[in-house]
């Protein structure tokens, strides 16, 4: 399978799991196959004249595991998950968040619970 298959699916495999890490790489391969799909959910709703209803389930399902992705993304940059709250700081929130989505690695994060 591809890398973005490989991530996407990985990615409803661990749908409630806000524990431990996700690596960049996966992360964004995530994050381009949601994109995609978006993109081809929007393009049938505006062939078909639908009133978006598709597009609002399809966001409603991933918001979880997208967020789940989002705070193991955070683990894995040393992080805490409570960082993707930054998110809602006008202006500047969003490019901070990205910020901190793009870091390396760590290979050590410090929370003993993640580690068991």
């Amino acid at each position: 399978m591809t890398p973005l298959l490989t991530a996407y699916l990985q990615a409803w495999k661990q749908y409630f799991d806000f524990s431990g890490q996700t690596t960049r790489d996966d992360f964004w391969w995530f994050m381009l196959a949601h994109l995609l799909i978006t993109l081809v959910v929007v393009s049938i709703e505006i062939a078909t004249n639908n009133p978006g209803w598709l597009d609002l389930f399809y966001s409603l399902i991933s918001f979880i595991p997208m967020l789940a992705l989002l705070v193991r993304r955070l683990h894995d940059t040393q992080c805490s998950g409570w960082w993707a709250w930054v998110f809602v700081i006008p202006v500047i929130g969003p490019f901070w968040l990205i910020y901190l989505l793009v870091q390396p690695s760590s290979s050590h994060f410090t929370d003993k619970a993640l580690l068991s």
